[in-house]
């Protein structure tokens, strides 16, 4: 996936949680994405996504990096980005 258009939001969000332009290149790159149920869709690393990772970073980075996620609306904007804190719940179909 590519990293399209950054929300203001969202670029105050990175800033704020420390979460560097490069992350979210890697993200797009390494993420999978999951609709969220409410028409925006969230990207995040799986354990493929992990496994990427854990040969092209420093550990201490890796760690911080695994748990970060992004929100995309319909027009593929990145309306917020920060680290999940709690397991990301998924609807039963």
């Amino acid at each position: 996936m590519k990293l399209g258009i950054i929300s203001s939001h969202a670029r105050m969000s990175m800033k704020r949680r420390g979460i560097p332009a490069q992350a979210l290149e890697t993200l797009f790159a390494y993420g999978q994405v999951e609709h969220d149920h409410y028409g925006n869709r969230v990207v995040c690393f799986g354990a493929a996504g992990k496994s990427m990772l854990t040969g092209s970073l420093p550990a201490r980075q890796m760690d911080r990096w695994a748990d970060m996620y992004a929100v995309l609306d319909q027009r593929n904007e990145v309306i917020t980005v920060g680290y999940r804190t709690n397991r990301i719940r998924r609807a039963k179909h």
